[in-house]
């Protein structure tokens, strides 16, 4: 009821856009649909733009038009919903969180992880990031920061190999 409660107060305003960081965590499934589905009607009826903020990809699938994942507070990777969850993940980041992620439809006997640990964010290493995680990284990576650069249309990914690799297979 409060998510709701908190939702009404919102809308009250009639806004374009709402933030909503994390609305469904701590819920059960069953509120949670709930809640989804309110804010699907809630877009569809007053044409209302979300920026929803969230760690459950499986919530953010569900939801998401377009999709920006972040590490260590850059933007790895913008794209669609489709690009991102239908197989087309370019950051090897994005990559692996989607990989790490456990499907209904796939079995598996052991779930996928990322190696290491997220830098420390007082003083970031030079260069990209996720680079001392990254089974894909090259000298380039460790040493300067890859711009946000369109890889396709509507695309985005900061990443030297997806940039510069043509070939580079994607998903």
């Amino acid at each position: 009821m409060k998510q709701r409660v908190v939702i009404a107060m919102a809308l009250f305003l009639e806004p374009k856009v709402i933030v909503m960081d994390e609305p469904t965590t701590a819920l059960d499934v069953i509120v949670q649909a709930q809640i989804l589905n309110l804010i699907k009607d809630l877009k569809t009826e007053h044409g209302i733009s979300y920026v929803f903020i969230t760690h459950d990809l499986a919530t953010e699938a569900e939801v998401a038009d377009r999709v920006m994942v972040m590490y260590a507070g850059k933007t790895a990777e913008l794209a669609t919903n489709d690009v991102i969850f239908g197989g087309q993940a370019a950051h090897p980041y994005t990559r692996k969180l989607l990989a790490s992620t456990p499907r209904l439809h796939r079995r598996v006997d052991e779930l996928a992880f990322i190696p290491g640990s997220p830098p420390d964010l007082l003083e970031p290493p030079p260069g990209c990031r996720f680079a001392p995680r990254c089974d894909a990284a090259r000298t380039r990576c460790g040493c300067a920061e890859p711009p946000l650069a369109q890889i396709g249309t509507g695309h985005f990914a900061a990443c030297w190999k997806a940039m510069e690799d043509p070939e580079y297979e994607r998903g």
